[in-house]
């Protein structure tokens, strides 16, 4: 019973503060004379000059179209495609012929030299019927990936290709003379 009453006790204070909140909630809300009149801002000022060009839906669409999915997904849509051109070319009558040529070489070198040359033709061929320049680039990394595949370094060292410009060759300092 004692419990009881420091319970009740304790509880008090709680339920005056509560009911001295909601008569000052009520008690404001019904006295009009205390609300501040409400402020009306100005409208802001219309910036006088050339209309914004809004683009037509095609351009919108092709900005749609045209939105990266991350780097994967571009890379699996353009092996996708390089794919489609490959299944669309590699049973040409002389791509069939160059690469059966290239199994019937009787040398290593000249077997890598057949092949060379069937991938230049397969993939330039690949390249003249690429829609867009990402794929044509894709296509040229391609053709680089199985023309470095060709290279066997370590048996023979393929010649390197001749830079365009050539460097000034650096001058060697003197070699000393041999003693006698």
């Amino acid at each position: 019973m004692l419990a009881k009453f420091f319970l009740v006790a304790a509880s008090m204070p709680m339920i005056m503060a509560t009911s001295a909140f909601a008569q000052a909630a009520v008690s404001s809300s019904t006295n009009p004379q205390e609300n501040p009149t409400p402020q009306i801002s100005p409208a802001p000022q219309q910036i006088e000059g050339p209309a914004p060009r809004i683009p037509s839906l095609d351009e919108l669409d092709q900005a749609f179209k045209q939105s990266s999915l991350g780097k994967a997904a571009d890379e699996a849509r353009l092996h996708a495609q390089w794919r489609e051109l490959s299944n669309r070319i590699i049973n040409d009558r002389d791509l069939v012929e160059a690469r059966a040529n290239a199994g019937r070489a009787k040398t290593d070198l000249e077997k890598r030299q057949r092949l060379r040359a069937y991938y230049t033709t397969f993939y330039d061929r690949m390249r003249a019927q690429a829609g867009s320049e990402e794929l044509k680039s894709y296509i040229d990394t391609q053709k680089a990936q199985h023309s470095a595949s060709l290279a066997q370094n370590r048996v023979r060292p393929s010649p390197t290709p001749v830079p365009t410009a050539s460097p000034k060759p650096k001058a060697l300092p003197p070699e000393p003379p041999l003693p006698q």
